[in-house]
């Protein structure tokens, strides 16, 4: 799947730079070695119960990046893997694969085998509000899964249905604009969609939407932002139809107490904008809903005693696991150390080396320590020392354990007191 995003990227960089072309050309004849007789593509760990599903998924995202970076040594690689996706893709209602797979065909030229994909596709749009996404059963070839997941497959079957699309496909166009809708509402605070990949498909999926539309004539405008119906600020508005860097706006002195009211009123020509509100707060840990956990993930952190004097030696216990089936892939744990703690990095290389290959590497931070974890059935226990170096009376960053192919599954432990003489 790398090898196959090194094509795709390097591909697309060519447009802009100079890129060496015999790369690309070896990356796309190693990948073609890899197909099987079948047609498919193994996926890296084959005996998991969802490897079918997965090795379709994998050939669906390879056939796709062979199909747009088509070279002449690819063509009887992709007969071989739409004749395997026709057979086994059929029957598997996964939106992301269906995507991929009609995407694959459609930069082929072969509207035909694309056409049925396409309508199934229609028939399996779920509706939120005034949007619509397509969901994600298993995970993507990127181990994306949950609503990272999801969002990842509504961005390429909104691609799909974009290069479907044509002038005389009014009831699309209405289908592409809610699941645009949808798309701009998953921005997180950060201005991303939660990982690397998803991020990347949802861009491809606008990058691939606004080359479609006309232009609008782009004259000089502005934008006020009112809150509670005072103006708070006044921004002018970028002129032509252009990528743009955002404009941040601080309304933070215009909030009162309780419920507040912000619009945005604008005048001159209309181009494409999304608005975002990020607001922080902060929950008191005896709040009911302090530290909610997703219910995918669980962490444990113990320490074997929170009193005691500067140079002593304290042990932390961590376990933490996945639960049931959902995701699979790297998760994060952020262990919260006191302030000024010297870590002892021979006890974290010791759990490194004891773990096989659950832990892969980790990081000493001021306040935390960072363990990159891909745990097994029934999770992970490890343990570090520390020593404190100041007397103190001061609590821990909080922990926090969370899946690094979708944030949002996480689960946080309330920090500790320390108080040391």
């Amino acid at each position: 799947a790398l090898t196959a995003y090194g094509v795709g990227f390097l591909t697309d960089a060519a447009e802009v730079m100079e890129v060496d072309h015999q790369v690309i050309k070896d990356a796309r004849e190693w990948l073609i070695k890899q197909q099987l007789a079948d047609g498919s593509w193994p996926a890296k760990y084959p005996t998991g119960q969802d490897a079918q599903q997965r090795r379709v998924v994998l050939t669906a995202y390879i056939a796709r990046i062979l199909a747009v970076t088509a070279g002449a040594e690819s063509s009887d690689s992709l007969k071989r893997a739409f004749n395997y996706l026709s057979q086994q893709g059929a029957a598997i209602d996964e939106h992301y694969l269906l995507g991929s797979y009609a995407l694959a065909a459609m930069h082929t030229g072969d509207a035909a085998r694309a056409k049925p994909i396409i309508e199934k596709l229609r028939t399996l749009a779920r509706e939120d509000g005034a949007t619509s996404y397509w969901s994600l059963h298993s995970s993507t070839p990127f181990y994306g899964w949950g609503l990272a997941g999801q969002i990842e497959a509504t961005a390429v079957v909104v691609q799909a249905l974009t290069k479907a699309c044509n002038s005389n496909c009014e009831a699309d166009t209405k289908l592409i604009n809610r699941g645009l809708l949808y798309l701009l509402k998953q921005k997180d605070r950060y201005g991303v969609w939660y990982s690397t990949q998803t991020t990347i498909n949802v861009l491809d999926a606008m990058l691939t939407l606004f080359s479609t539309k006309t232009s609008i004539p782009s004259t000089n405008s502005t934008a006020d932002v009112l809150v509670n119906g005072r103006n708070a600020q006044t921004v002018q508005m970028p002129v032509g139809e252009r990528l743009n860097n955002p404009i941040t706006v601080d309304i933070s002195q215009s909030l009162n107490a309780g419920k507040n009211r912000i619009e945005i009123k604008r005048s001159g020509s209309l181009q494409f904008a999304s608005v975002q509100a990020v607001a922080n707060y902060y929950v008191p840990w005896s709040a009911p809903e302090a530290g909610k956990k997703s219910g995918d993930l669980r962490l444990r952190v113990k320490f074997d005693k929170t009193d005691g004097k500067i140079n002593d030696e304290i042990t932390c216990n961590v376990e933490t696991e996945r639960v049931g089936a959902r995701g699979w892939g790297m998760i994060l744990a952020e262990i919260g150390v006191p302030p000024g703690a010297d870590v002892d990095r021979s006890s974290l290389e010791t759990a490194v080396e004891n773990s096989g290959w659950t832990i892969s590497q980790y990081d000493v931070l001021p306040d935390r320590v960072v363990v990159y974890l891909w745990p097994p059935s029934g999770g992970v226990k490890f343990n570090f020392k520390f020593r404190p170096r100041f007397g103190l009376n001061a609590k821990t960053a909080a922990s926090l354990v969370y899946d690094y192919y979708n944030p949002e599954a996480r689960a946080v432990v309330e920090p500790a007191t320390f108080r040391i003489k």
